[in-house]
């Protein structure tokens, strides 16, 4: 199928991280690697499971904040490290050290291959049939790097990071643009592991939208919610604990040949 001379390409759009790349495991390792490389975070946190539980935890706060449109990418990248390390640090000056670990982290984390199980048997299905793109609040360096790095660049048609254009999930702004950068008609669907900034985002946006939802959780907006919000609840496809299910969800939206 040649893609550049179809009128009306089928889109389907993924998160990156925790639904096509394996960032939760990926991230443990390149954590574990600066905890054995800067004697700085020994000092500080001679448990290795105290140190994850405590940048977890800011890290975790950091990001909630950038999804409100609250804090800059830039402000993460040292203040993660500020909190976890400098608490009595300055805000608006944090040691030299948070910014030496912060890119020694994100070079180490870009360089892990490992993808979600049953991630390369979907896409190597979808690409048969249609355009496969991502749409992802990370910081776009490392984006690049981990599509390259993992292999998943054979299948994706087109990035889109908020840190290249300043819109962040779930603004919908960025589905705006993406349909705009893209040219994806129809209905759009978007998976994603986050119920708020992949699939509340999308949903507002007008698209449809698949939970990719390995812990099964309840999902937050109930048929009324999504309604009072001005949502098509028939546009959220459903949960998903696998990507078998990914696949039935898609199929059922649009046909994988």
């Amino acid at each position: 199928m040649d893609f550049h001379t179809c009128k009306r390409p089928q889109w389907i759009f993924f998160d990156l991280d925790d639904t096509l790349w394996d960032f939760a495991a990926n991230s443990l390792q390149s954590l574990e690697y600066i905890y054995n490389e800067y004697a700085v975070i020994r000092d500080k946190f001679p448990s290795y499971n105290r140190f994850l539980e405590v940048y977890h935890a800011h890290n975790s706060k950091m990001w909630e904040e950038f999804a409100k449109g609250n804090v800059s990418s830039d402000f993460i990248k040292t203040e993660r490290w500020r909190a976890t390390l400098f608490p009595d640090a300055p805000v608006t000056n944090p040691p030299s050290e948070c910014v030496r670990i912060n890119d020694s982290y994100l070079s180490k984390l870009a360089t892990f291959p490992h993808t979600i199980d049953g991630v390369i048997p979907l896409l190597e299905k979808l690409v048969k049939s249609k355009m496969i793109g991502i749409i992802s609040n990370g910081f776009a360096d490392t984006q690049y790097k981990k599509l390259n790095n993992s292999g998943l660049w054979k299948y994706i048609s087109r990035l889109i990071v908020s840190d290249e254009i300043g819109i962040q999930k779930p603004d919908t702004r960025i589905f705006e643009h993406t349909i705009a950068e893209t040219g994806a008609t129809g209905i759009p669907v978007m998976v994603g592991d986050n119920p708020d900034t992949d699939i509340l985002g999308a949903l507002l946006a007008g698209w449809k939208a698949i939970w990719y939802n390995p812990a099964n959780k309840h999902f937050p907006y109930s048929a009324d919610n999504m309604k009072a919000k001005g949502i098509d609840p028939e546009n959220y496809l459903g949960s998903a604990q696998d990507m078998a299910e990914v696949e039935r969800l898609l199929s059922e939206s649009h046909p994988v040949n």
